[in-house]
């Protein structure tokens, strides 16, 4: 087999060698539909659980771990800058207002520290992702928790009415975590203006390159010209980076020399060096979005055929009722080879599934229609 393959030729489509030869990820196949033969199992199944990249870090990315390898022997911050100045340039803030961590989730459970330290109540939404309230509550944070409205989208208007003097950060996941919903960027910008007056908002945004809506917008600029706003963003979904690790933080420059302060972990090299490519990688990211557009339509086409509820998605994920307890259907899941989520109180007859490849996703209406019709 050549090697001489195009990304032209791969951005139409391309078999999964072709795939595999420019993401450089033949692990990533191990587990999903594209590869001839495989057959799913509880032992070995596919995962559509954890909103991961089905597809792994793209070949750039890769090569550039491998290369400094060269010099991860030395102390020093390696393409540090580098990643510093491409994002500051693609977000329009300065240096200044970056920093990175161990995943997104370090800055998140950084945040609950800090709450914990300097005292003070988290209010968020219900549901929603959980590494922030989850680490702070274990510390006796106090959390207000304001479920979310008819539409499954975090309610801002009730978020105002929740706060109280005591209220030291609110929390807000965007796209949101089970919901793949999204707050229209008009009124969310107007809150964060008006809420960082009296707090700290802080905006998680893991999903962002994964949004396609219109009504969407990055609350980072706000992070550069107003003090108690912050935005985290992850490289582990699209970039494929889950295990790699690398978060980074957007905030005033106070903000993000407290945060700097109070994290105890570190950025390791090889994880920048990847990012550096990564993010300069459009054209991989756009394969990906293709691809995962894809996915979501062999499932929204599922749950429509059957008349089955669910939230459209904004990200890399779908939300939909099964009218089952969540534990007996992952178990039925599992049984057929699917990991799928686990449970999100209080939608517990609810299951959130992750895109997978095309491929998976076929496999996953086949798997439902024999399980639920």
């Amino acid at each position: 087999m050549t090697n001489d393959i195009s990304r032209r030729d791969w951005l139409r489509g391309g078999s999964a060698a072709a795939v595999a030869m420019v993401m450089g990820n033949s692990r990533a196949l191990a587990q999903d539909m594209a590869v001839p033969g495989f057959k799913p199992t509880a032992e070995n199944p596919i995962r559509l659980g954890t909103n991961e990249n089905p597809y792994g870090i793209s070949r750039a990315a890769r090569n550039a771990i491998i290369k400094m390898f060269d010099t991860a022997h030395h102390y020093g911050r390696g393409k540090y800058m580098e990643l510093i100045q491409t994002l500051a340039e693609m977000e329009g803030v300065e240096p200044k207002n970056i920093t990175f961590a161990s995943g997104s989730g370090e800055i998140l459970k950084t945040l609950g520290l800090i709450t914990k330290v300097e005292g003070g109540r988290v209010l968020t939404a219900e549901p929603t992702y959980h590494d922030l309230t989850r680490y702070a509550e274990r510390r006796d944070v106090p959390i207000t928790r304001v479920p979310v409205d008819e539409n499954m989208t975090i309610d801002l208007d009730a978020m105002r009415e929740a706060y109280t003097d005591d209220v030291s950060i609110i929390y807000l996941v965007n796209p949101n975590n089970p919901l793949p919903s999204i707050m229209h960027k008009d009124k969310l910008r107007d809150f964060c203006i008006d809420m960082s007056k009296k707090c700290l908002v802080f905006i998680d945004e893991a999903y962002h390159e994964y949004v396609e809506n219109p009504d969407y917008e990055t609350m980072v600029p706000l992070t550069a010209t107003h003090e108690n706003i912050v935005v985290a963003r992850t490289a582990s979904k699209i970039h494929g980076f889950a295990g790699v690790r690398l978060g980074i933080g957007y905030g005033s420059e106070a903000w993000i020399r407290k945060i700097r302060e109070f994290m105890t972990g570190g950025t390791n090299q090889l994880a920048v060096a990847g990012a550096a490519e990564s993010y300069k990688d459009t054209e991989t990211q756009d394969f990906l979005r293709r691809k995962n557009r894809e996915s979501l339509q062999i499932t929204y086409n599922l749950f429509d055929k059957h008349g089955v509820e669910y939230v459209k998605s904004n990200s890399n994920f779908i939300f939909f009722k099964t009218g089952k307890d969540i534990q007996e259907v992952r178990k039925m899941f599992s049984e057929n080879g699917i990991i799928v989520a686990r449970p999100f109180p209080p939608f517990l007859d609810w299951c959130r599934v992750s895109m997978g490849k095309p491929e998976d996703m076929q496999y996953f209406a086949e798997v439902y229609e024999k399980l639920f019709t």
